[in-house]
This record gives structure tokens, C-alpha cells and sequence, in this order.
């Protein structure tokens, strides 16, 4: 069953059309993975589907809710999103920043939900992390948190904006083997990425962007390893270097 409809997506910033008519839908449990250039939308498209940015024209749908300036607070308690940075309080604990969104904007009580992003810290594998603050995290233990934060709201889908491109490249591992798991475990995802081999991996589904358009998609083994366009195959011989 589809959770997830993006349907002819515009978005324009000025004059400059970013997204120029995406399609596609989404199955609970699948893995979506957006490759292709910087600039060629990924992020955009990402932003909009939770809300961060509006629609210029076409329509989504998380399950029979549009996503809409009226629903966007609603929407995003179920889809949830990790960005490139970090974007942790840096006043706040590890323990802190998960448990804030769950008591500030569920009114949860602070005992029952520190329990439980403790329990979260533990499914990132930093439960021994719990009170260490940003400053003396690495920067995938940070990013560890921020997807332990992420999954605070108890969201349906995730999404992933390059959720590696800031680490170190030994750190980027840490971080990808989190997701593998969530991905084992069910969640449904949508993951902008140029780790190509994780997408190759994981994902259920690859979409290629480029120029604002879904040039080309299909199952990883079709997109990444016999993709039918020149331009596809061009970034990937880019990315694979």
C-alpha cells in the first residue's frame, strides 16, 4: 500500500525551476534512494516532502493527508529527517536532544521519554553517550543522535539529505550501518546519497535526478549496474572513481 504520492512537483525559487514535474510513490517498508548531481534536486525534493518548503505546483500525500502549510506541523510528527548537518543543541546532551521534540511537542512526561531515548541512544550504539554533549562527539556519534532524534516522534518514513557528506570518511561506516538496520527492520525511507554502494545495497527502488527530473529509476541492479542512459551512466562513472 502506498504512503507516500508525489505527483507532477514543481518548485520554483524565483525564477529558477528546481523541481520540474517528479512522480512517484512509495510503499511502507521500501527504500528509496535519490542519486545525481549536486543541484540536480535531491534535497529539494526532500524539503518539500516534509514541509520545510511548499509546493510551487503538483501535490503530496502522505497516506490521505496533503502536505500543506496547514498540515506541515502534523506531517512531520510522521516523517522524520536527518539532514547533512548534524543540527544538534550544543547546550543539550546526547540524551537531551532526543528527548526534546517528544516532551515539547507531544507534552510527553520528561521520565517516560528519557527512557525511551535512552532505548533509542542504544539502537544507534550510544547508549554509553547518553550524557556526553556535541562538543565531545564525533561527527558520526552526532549524526548517530540525530537520527536517534529523528526517531523520537516514533515517525512512518525517513528521510535522509546526504547524511554522510560532512563526516570524515572513516566515520561514514557508523553511520551507514544504523541505517542498514533500519532499513532491515522495516522503516520506510527516502535517502539523497551518493554512496552508491550502500544505495546499491539497501535500497528497494533508485531514482536518478537530473536537471530537476527523474531521469531515470527502477531497482538498483537496473539504475546502477545496466542503466539504459548516457547521462546515468556518466555520474556514475563520476561517483565511482
Amino acid at each position: 500500500m502506498s504512503i507516500l504520492t508525489v505527483e507532477n512537483l514543481h518548485k520554483s525559487f524565483g525564477t529558477i525551476e528546481v523541481l520540474k514535474g517528479i512522480d512517484f510513490t512509495v510503499d511502507a517498508g521500501q527504500v528509496f534512494a535519490l542519486i545525481g548531481a549536486s543541484g540536480s534536486g535531491k534535497s529539494t525534493l526532500l524539503r518539500c516532502v516534509n514541509g520545510l518548503e511548499t509546493c510551487t505546483k503538483g501535490s503530496i500525500r502522505y497516506r490521505e493527508k496533503t502536505v500543506e502549510p496547514e498540515t506541515f506541523n502534523e506531517i512531520r510528527r510522521h516523517i522524520g529527517m536527518v539532514f547533512q548537518r548534524f543540527n544538534l543543541f550544543p547546550h543539550l546532551t546526547a540524551l537531551g536532544n532526543v528527548a526534546l521534540a517528544p516532551t515539547k511537542v507531544l507534552g510527553r512526561s520528561r521520565a517516560e521519554v528519557e527512557k525511551e531515548a535512552i532505548g533509542l541512544l542504544g539502537q544507534v550504539h550510544l547508549a554509553d553517550k547518553a550524557n556526553a554533549y556535541p562538543s565531545e562527539l564525533s561527527g558520526g556519534q552526532q549524526q548517530r543522535v540525530a537520527i536517534a532524534r529523528a526517531l523520537a516522534l516514533k515517525p512512518e518514513i525517513m528521510l535522509f539529505d546526504e547524511p554522510t557528506s560532512a563526516l570524515d570518511p572513516e566515520l561514514v561506516g557508523e553511520v551507514l550501518e544504523v541505517m542498514r538496520e533500519l532499513a532491515k527492520g522495516g522503516m520506510t525511507m527516502l535517502v539523497a546519497t551518493h554512496e552508491i554502494s550502500f544505495a546499491k545495497e539497501v535500497a528497494s527502488r533508485v531514482l536518478f535526478l537530473d536537471k530537476g527530473l527523474i531521469a531515470e529509476q527502477g531497482p538498483p541492479q537496473e539504475v546502477l549496474v545496466n542503466p539504459t542512459l548516457d547521462r546515468t551512466r556518466a555520474f556514475l562513472s563520476r561517483v565511482l572513481r
